[in-house]
């Protein structure tokens, strides 16, 4: 897999980086990912960072990403660097309810982290 996914301990945040074309077989393994890293962690919160994404293989993609999330417990989202298409995607499954994260859209790392940080409680 070309994307990643790490732990940045010193921000207590998930860093998922997406690169090129991302199919439904991936979303699956970020979801096992998701538990794994933030087991015992004080906060389930992930910034997601689309400025070399591609294109999600299909619908199926979207629905599987937004169930890994989801059963992740993900309460926060963050999506750095998302072109107007992936934007209108995401805010559609945020209004039909399949993504329960609350979430933002922000031009950079620093915007992403100052946001997921302001979030918690």
């Amino acid at each position: 897999m070309k994307h990643t996914i790490i732990f940045d301990e010193d921000h207590q945040i998930l860093v998922q980086e997406i690169i090129g074309y991302f199919i439904t077989d991936e979303a699956k393994q970020f979801g096992q990912l998701y538990n794994e890293l933030l087991e015992g962690k004080p906060y389930r919160q992930l910034i997601v960072d689309l400025r070399q994404a591609g294109k999600m293989e299909n619908r199926e993609t979207r629905s599987v990403t937004n169930q890994m999330l989801n059963e992740g417990g993900i309460t926060d989202v963050a999506f750095v660097g998302a072109t107007a298409p992936i934007r209108m995607i995401a805010k559609v499954l945020m209004k039909l309810g399949s993504l329960k994260a609350e979430s933002t859209f922000v031009k950079d790392m620093d915007e992403a982290i100052s946001w997921i940080e302001k979030r918690r409680k």
